[in-house]
């Protein structure tokens, strides 16, 4: 083992990787797996939402693919468990007295009174 100077701080290991790299996923097999349409997909990595590799080497057609990594932490983000308190709040239905004095009017009743009127003439 090599000596270290004096007040030197030892280094880490070097990362090695260990076995070969995930592959990246084409936008058929992303969508799957978030369970969305390709469409979707799309949209989302035009509006920056989901993160992605262009392997492409043209200008004006892009060959999008995604880091399994990427889409699981978006899976994360999105994720949301509903609040108890809110989601099952019963609404009681209470009777509150009316002073408003206006009238329900029964319009099919004053229809046919004014077809009963016309028709008698």
């Amino acid at each position: 083992m090599p000596r270290l100077r004096q007040g030197a701080a030892e280094r880490p290991a070097p990362m090695t990787i260990e076995g070969p790299p995930p592959p990246l996923l084409t936008p058929e097999e992303a969508a799957r797996t978030l369970g969305i349409g390709e469409d979707t997909l799309r949209e989302m990595r035009r509006s920056g939402e989901l993160p992605y590799i262009n392997i492409g080497r043209g200008k004006k057609r892009e060959t999008p693919r995604y880091d399994l990594e990427d889409l699981l932490a978006w899976k994360s983000r999105r994720k949301k468990v509903a609040c108890p308190s809110s989601s099952e709040r019963k609404h009681a239905t209470a009777s509150i007295p009316t002073t408003s004095s206006s009238v329900v009017a029964d319009f099919r009743a004053a229809l046919e009174k004014r077809r009963s009127a016309k028709h008698s003439l």
